[in-house]
């Protein structure tokens, strides 16, 4: 422990005062003080050509005649030791030793190292026959810099001069007559284009990585919306509708699977070509990066200038989305729908005996009418006097023409709710004006539903649908990087939304909020019947909810809830409201762990839940959705936390 102090204490005694490294050829100067030999001569050289004579380095004696140096033996042998006992076998990830430049007026092989660079006289010297150039005042205006390994190379191929400076249109190195020949370009020295090409070279690195991530989430969205047209198909289900009928309308479901199919074909054939062209971009900017990279790797400086002319020109602009690709849902559901009918006319037809249709053409002869084409449809008498032809309330919704539909479509609402339970038909009221109840009065306990929309009553809680109802309407969602706020954190492949400390380096887009903490989600949804869940881990600032395409990205009004085209639940502290169209409903209930949203775009409803054991409904909001939707998150507290529930 002693030696390792007392060689540290010797190795500062032998360091130099200007390199600050061990001697190296140490001289002493009249003064006493010692320096490494080429440290004091290129000092005294800057001295020489500010005609201030020649002073010490540390104490500033000055001297009128340049001293007569000498090596001091003494000093050379103890360092030398110094050196050989701190020596260390050189580890495998240390830089490099830098090149050594023969000095170009030794003889060949003579192994002398060049210690300066003349750039006027294009020639590299050693100590000894670089004095000429210290001490005659005709070499007084010649420039001297460190040696240069690449001196040959920096010699202009047409003049024989050096490459002082670079043309930007050109994208080459000219010498001082190059420049009569580009007197209309924009140039520069060397110095300066390169401190300028460096930081563009930089910026294009950060805007490359980050459009590659950008690039990575296209190629996710595109994926998901793959999976997402295969899980959206209705094959299976129509297999389900025709395993029922299946020894009778074989011929149907074939027919009906293939135009299915033909849909799915179509838009499967557009993803692939998208994937194809995405992964194709993605490929070319890692490329193109790892030739930025590799420019910004070379020390060598003509070298840096090849790879910059090597780089090919490619453009960098904000990549957008690609268009969202969906099968043609009108179609789909019109299939759906005829499939549907066509069983609901089946069921009725094998439901109803055949005394039971005689009876109906001989109660429509009695009453001197014709009998009606659909031999399904009843009067309330033979309903009442033959009650085994009223469907099961399990059976799906019959048509409006037919009684028994009615009937038993108003049965199946009684036993079986729809997943938001503030649902209700029309046709109920108008079958039967007498069970029509009055409007409540204001003192009846009732919960209004916010700004006019259908009222919810106390009873309503018990028709909540369970988590399992809900969750067959499951859409995986992830956080769009391209609309967070520059305070947003977005991790785990795109599910965990955080506040950052400082805002991240994210591209000014369009599509980002400038404002407000918010972010949509990736996907989008134009029709069908949808939920997640979100998951908030202790935040007491944040906001689950929907908006719709054309909400605003900048000032007070593109904030959840604050405007027309969005809708949220927003825990503030301890409290919980709802929010649309800047108005705050306050709910009396304790802040959600987990917030669950149904959303049924046909229908123009989005309900908010609390998601336990057994999901309790927060509010439903009734509209017309005229523009694609999305999920979205506001979050304002730096401890918090909104999971994606996948």
């Amino acid at each position: 422990m002693a030696g390792a102090v007392e060689a540290t204490r010797l190795e500062a005694e032998l360091t130099c005062a200007i390199c600050l490294e061990l001697f190296r050829e140490p001289v002493t100067a009249p003064c006493g003080h010692n320096f490494c030999r080429d440290c004091l001569t290129e000092a005294w050289a800057g001295d020489r050509r500010r005609l201030l004579g020649f002073s010490c380095p540390q104490c500033r004696t000055h001297f009128p005649e340049r001293p007569e140096l000498q090596p001091n033996r003494v000093l050379c042998a103890v360092v030398e030791e110094l050196e050989r006992g701190l020596a260390k076998p050189p580890s495998p990830e240390s830089p490099a030793a830098p090149l050594s430049v023969p000095c170009d007026a030794c003889p060949p092989g003579a192994g002398a190292s060049a210690s300066r660079t003349c750039l006027t006289c294009l020639a590299s010297f050693c100590p000894r026959h670089l004095e000429p150039h210290l001490e005659s005042p005709a070499f007084r205006s010649h420039s001297l810099s460190p040696p240069l390994p690449d001196l040959a190379q920096r010699r202009c191929p047409q003049h024989g001069g050096l490459l002082d400076f670079y043309c930007r249109p050109h994208r080459a190195c000219i010498c001082a007559a190059c420049l009569l020949e580009h007197r209309g370009c924009n140039t520069q020295s060397l110095e300066e284009a390169r401190a300028r090409e460096e930081e563009e070279l930089k910026t294009q690195q950060k805007n490359v990585q980050f459009q590659m991530i950008q690039m990575q989430h296209h190629l996710e969205l595109v994926e998901y919306q793959k999976q997402h047209l295969m899980d959206s198909s209705v094959k299976q289900k129509l297999s389900s509708e025709f395993a029922e009928m299946k020894s009778l309308i074989e011929a149907e479901e074939k027919i009906a699977v293939k135009m299915i199919e033909e849909e799915e074909s179509k838009a499967t054939g557009q993803i692939a070509g998208v994937l194809e062209r995405l992964g194709t971009q993605l490929t070319q900017l890692k490329q193109y990066k790892e030739q930025v990279d590799s420019a910004l790797a070379n020390t060598g400086s003509m070298v840096f200038w090849k790879n910059i002319s090597e780089l090919p020109v490619i453009s960098l602009n904000t990549n957008r989305p690609p268009k969202p690709i969906e099968v043609n849902g009108r179609k789909v559901e019109l299939v759906e729908k005829e499939v549907v009918s066509l069983k609901q006319a089946l069921v009725q037809l094998v439901k109803c005996s055949l005394q039971q249709r005689v009876r109906q053409l001989e109660q429509a002869d009695r009453n001197k009418s014709k009998p009606s084409p659909n031999p399904t449809q009843k009067t309330a008498t033979d309903d009442q006097q033959d009650p085994s032809c009223t469907p099961d309330q399990t059976e799906p919704p019959q048509t409006a023409d037919c009684p028994e539909g009615k009937r038993a479509q108003k049965n199946r609402n009684k036993s079986k709710p729809s997943p938001n339970p503030t649902q209700k038909t029309a046709t109920d009221d108008q079958q039967d004006p007498k069970k029509a109840k009055p409007k409540p009065s204001p003192s009846q306990n009732q919960l209004p539903s916010p700004y006019g929309g259908p009222r919810l009553p106390p009873s309503a809680q018990s028709l909540v649908p369970s988590r399992a109802e809900l969750m067959q309407y499951n859409s995986k969602i992830t956080y769009d990087l391209r609309t967070a706020h520059k305070k947003l954190l977005i991790n785990d492949r795109f599910t965990v939304l955080s506040l950052a400390e400082q805002p991240q380096s994210y591209p000014d887009q369009p599509e980002r909020f400038f404002n407000c903490s918010q972010v949509l989600a990736l996907q989008s949804f134009t029709n069908g019947r949808h939920y997640w869940e979100v998951s908030n881990d202790g935040g007491s600032f944040w906001a689950i909810g929907i908006a719709c395409v054309g909400v605003d990205r900048k000032g007070s009004r593109s904030r959840l809830g604050r405007n027309a085209l969005s809708w949220c639940v927003e825990g503030f502290g301890r409290k919980l409201s709802a929010w649309h169209e800047d108005r705050e409903l306050v709910l009396n209930v304790q802040l959600p762990k987990v917030v669950g949203v149904f959303l049924d775009f046909a229908v123009g409803l989005v309900s908010f839940y609390s998601v336990s054991n057994v999901p309790m409904l927060l509010i439903s909001y009734k509209t017309e959705f005229q523009s694609r939707v999305f999920p979205a998150f506001w979050l304002s507290s730096k401890d918090a936390k909104l999971t994606l529930v996948q």
